[in-house]
């Protein structure tokens, strides 16, 4: 039991690459790959001040990988605050989840 309460916590905040940053850079593609990638400053997390890319074979699906891009580039003209995860892995490259507040 005391396991699965360990690994459930770990999974609960596993994948959260930054939080409260905003978006600087949004680009349709990263060298010449199926993503696209945004540049963010401030926030905590492991990307943050750096870069992320959103793979399209990472995302759930085509249209979430749309409105990814779609939050993505909202985010920045509004210099909204950004929550961005890698459901994966912890790192910097595949993302798959953005939102936005802060409006």
């Amino acid at each position: 039991m005391l396991a699965i309460s360990i690994a459930l916590s770990f999974n609960a905040v596993s994948g959260e690459l930054v939080r409260g940053a905003k978006i600087t850079e949004v680009a349709n593609t990263g060298a010449n790959k199926d993503n696209f990638y945004v540049k963010v400053s401030g926030g905590t997390g492991p990307c943050a001040n750096g870069q992320i890319e959103f793979y399209a074979n990472a995302a759930p699906s085509s249209s979430s990988y749309d409105q990814a891009f779609s939050i993505a580039l909202s985010a920045a003209m509004s210099k909204a605050t950004v929550r961005i995860y890698n459901y994966d892995n912890d790192t910097c490259h595949g993302a798959q989840f953005i939102s936005i507040s802060g409006f």
